[in-house]
């Protein structure tokens, strides 16, 4: 009977292994080769030395065939080829089946942070070779960024295994910044929130106003009580908890003092010029009000008054930093009652002085107008209330005649006037 040669190969990371050596594998590797050199026309038959440690999975009959590890121990592969001439002839070879390492990672404290945090994750035990999920090798890590972290170990068996993994979430952080609106003293300043954050909301904000106040909420406002230099902080958190901050530097400055001068103190109808000067130092007029719709930039202007009243003048200035002040004068424009009454006329349809009719200024700003003529013997031969009509003496006789006017004027006083008129015919 041929006797066959007593050699296996174990076929493992292309390494090949006689049967004088024991085969060191790991639990949980599937699909293992195991072969004997092939003769043509034999067959093979497989065998475990025990059954729970391993499991064949395919190739039995064959040279070669694959094995489940299933768990760890130690445990006899035969084989018994039987050639064409029916020979037959046995080998065996020892194999140990070392366990997986179980490594477990683990982290302390909360595994949801903020941006800009950092949290460390540690290995449970020292292995032969180690390596992150992130690429590093070290015992413990710390990590900055939100991802799933896990380590893949090999002992010293060479066995290796990947540990649980941890996931890690950071949150964003707001991006704080505000802005502030009123710098000048007696004036309050405007604190507005103009932080953004990429996800989430912002739910808090608490401002530290620099001179021992604080405020909260999203937009806020402080009247400073001296003028100085002032350190405003504003800390704001988000609705994960992340918070972060932001401070600025607030100057308060003077208020400018508005004041001028006008020439002369009081205008009428017949001169209602008046001159305006800007006396306010360190301040430029921004606005020149003068009660009557007509208002002007002019440093210095000269200023027409319509009609006849009481009228406060205001000049609003402001400075380099912006910061305003106002002043005010009341102005009088007197109102020039002038009435112009003639004290004959001709009626003699020559178009010349034909009409007995008063003449005077502002009429048309009269409240109310009465004119009336009497003849000598006080009838009365003529009335109107229209400024514009006057007697044409018809129907009357050459004489004296007299008029009455009684006029409410446009500041509502009540004027009357009494003369004589010459009809000459």
């Amino acid at each position: 009977m041929k006797k066959l040669k007593y050699i296996i190969l174990f076929f493992l990371l292309q390494t090949n292994v006689s049967a004088q050596n024991v085969i060191r594998v790991c639990e949980g590797d599937t699909a293992q080769n195991f072969a004997v050199p092939l003769t043509l026309g034999s067959t093979y038959n497989w065998t475990l030395g025990t059954q729970s440690i391993a499991t064949i999975v395919s190739g039995n009959g064959s040279e070669h065939i694959l094995l489940d590890l299933n768990t760890s121990g130690v445990f006899w592969l035969h084989v018994q080829e039987t050639d064409s001439n029916l020979c037959i002839a046995k080998d065996s070879i020892l194999i140990e089946v070392f366990p997986k390492p179980n490594p477990f990672i683990y982290s302390i404290g909360n595994n949801i942070l903020c941006q800009g945090d950092s949290m460390t994750l540690f290995s449970d035990s020292v292995y032969n070779t180690l390596s992150w999920s992130n690429g590093l090798n070290t015992d413990s890590i710390q990590v900055y960024l939100s991802n799933s972290y896990y380590l893949t170990v090999t002992d010293t068996n060479g066995c290796s295994n990947i540990s649980n993994s941890i996931d890690v979430y950071f949150n964003p952080k707001p991006n704080v910044d505000f802005n502030i609106d009123g710098v000048c003293f007696e004036n309050e300043s405007i604190f507005t929130d103009s932080s953004t954050i990429f996800s989430g909301s912002i739910v808090s904000w608490i401002w530290d106003l620099g001179d021992g106040n604080y405020d909260s909420g999203p937009l806020v406002s402080h009247l400073y009580q001296e003028t100085d230099l002032f350190n405003i902080n504003l800390y704001v958190k988000s609705e994960a908890g992340c918070e972060d901050s932001a401070s600025k530097n607030l100057q308060i400055f003077h208020v400018p003092e508005a004041d001028f001068e006008f020439y002369p103190h009081s205008a009428s109808i017949l001169s209602p010029e008046i001159s305006f000067f800007n006396m306010s130092e360190n301040a430029s007029p921004i606005l020149w009000s003068f009660d009557d719709g007509r208002d002007t930039t002019i440093e210095n202007p000269i200023h027409i008054f319509s009609d006849p009243g009481n009228y406060e003048v205001k000049l609003y200035v402001s400075d380099t930093n912006n910061c305003m002040d106002s002043v005010s004068h009341n102005i009088t424009v007197y109102y020039d009652f002038i009435l112009y009454v003639p004290n004959s006329f001709t009626p003699n349809i020559d178009g010349k002085n034909d009409l007995f009719l008063p003449k005077g200024l502002r009429m048309s700003k009269y409240q109310s107008y009465e004119f009336t003529i009497f003849d000598r013997w006080g009838e009365e031969i003529f009335r109107t209330n229209n400024i514009s009509k006057g007697w044409n003496g018809e129907n009357a006789i050459s004489g004296k005649y007299t008029w009455v006017i009684i006029i409410t004027d446009e500041l509502g006083e009540v004027r009357k006037k009494v003369g004589e008129v010459m009809l000459i015919k």
